[in-house]
């Protein structure tokens, strides 16, 4: 009973701008975390996911979101260590689970789906 009602109590808890922190897993595999960095969000790499280290753990890969509501983030740069450039970044919370990050270099534009893993 006490465990139906914790997780009643954990679906019904409505998605807020705190919501996307945590743990996520991009397509590659890698594991990233996503945490305030001020009054922004940022993105850190915890393990490339591909066990050789190619990005090494720590690397900033999300930098200076800022919250716009509605679960979006934008006005960031993500930046890729596979061709060292740095993109304009936005990023929508889907649901509790899943998120869009999209990347921009002038109007060309990339989307990802990261799923949360903790």
């Amino acid at each position: 009973m006490v465990l139906a009602t914790g997780l009643t109590q954990a679906l019904a808890t409505p998605l807020d701008a705190t919501s996307v922190h945590g743990f996520w897993r991009p397509p590659d595999e890698g594991r990233i975390e996503i945490q305030a960095c001020g009054d922004r969000l940022c993105a850190y790499v915890r393990d490339d996911g591909q066990g050789e280290m190619e990005i090494h753990p720590g690397h900033v890969l999300l930098r200076d979101l800022r919250y716009q509501g509605a679960l979006t983030w934008t006005d960031g740069t993500i930046h890729n260590p596979r061709d060292n450039r740095t993109y304009r970044a936005k990023l929508r919370l889907v649901t509790r689970n899943q998120l869009k990050l999209t990347g921009c270099a002038w109007i060309f534009c990339g989307s990802q789906t990261w799923t949360r893993i903790e």
